[in-house]
């Protein structure tokens, strides 16, 4: 169960999904929001990998606590989904759409558990990639254009989209971690990286 709930914070799966995102909301009416979201998956994304750099090619994080960088999967459910779940119900008025982005963050939430109960991160680690995505998801769904104005197409192309590549890419796996460690390698100039240490 716990596998298959983290598959939703992969970023096999996430990474073409913000992409279909950014260009349903390119369209010429749009345009300020595509803005918005591109500038937010950049500081959520940009921000988890910094993290992680940091750590693996110097040590550096925060003193006392059991750290190797932001949870990636759990910082870009918590964006993602919300936001997503914000874009497809915008037209919406009341508590269903509340109810809905709610939703989307609980999957967020739960992608965060997940890793915790496959001992892939540390609850610091899951603590600060959740925050990280709740910050840069309210921003990102305040700002939100809302109403009738918004064209009834987009709701259809998101959720389509949305579906195929649920069909496509649920279930891969992204190197990201080899990638920032070959990256984390370059930078440093050092022959290896900083790993977490083991407790206990």
């Amino acid at each position: 169960m716990w596998h298959a709930i983290t598959s939703f914070g992969d970023s096999a799966l996430l990474l073409p999904l913000i992409a279909w995102m950014t260009l349903v909301l390119a369209l010429p009416t749009q345009r300020r929001d595509a803005f918005r979201w591109v500038f937010a998956a950049i500081a959520c994304g940009g921000a988890v990998a910094l993290s992680k750099l940091m750590f693996m090619a110097w040590g550096i994080g925060p003193p006392g606590l059991d750290y190797t960088g932001f949870s990636g999967h759990t910082a870009l459910s918590v964006l993602t989904w919300p936001s997503l779940a914000a874009l497809l119900v915008r037209r919406m008025q009341g508590s269903l759409a509340w109810i809905a982005i709610a939703a989307g963050a609980c999957l967020g939430i739960a992608v965060g558990i997940s890793r915790l109960a496959l001992e892939v991160h540390s609850v610091s680690e899951v603590i600060m990639g959740a925050t990280l995505g709740a910050v840069v998801a309210a921003w990102f769904i305040h700002g939100l254009r809302r109403g009738r104005d918004v064209p009834t197409t987009q709701a259809w192309l998101l959720g389509a989209g949305t579906v195929v590549i649920w069909l496509v890419f649920y279930g891969r796996v992204f190197p990201s971690q080899h990638l920032l460690k070959d990256i984390a390698m370059w930078v440093s100039g050092h022959s290896h990286v900083f790993t977490r240490r083991p407790h206990g």
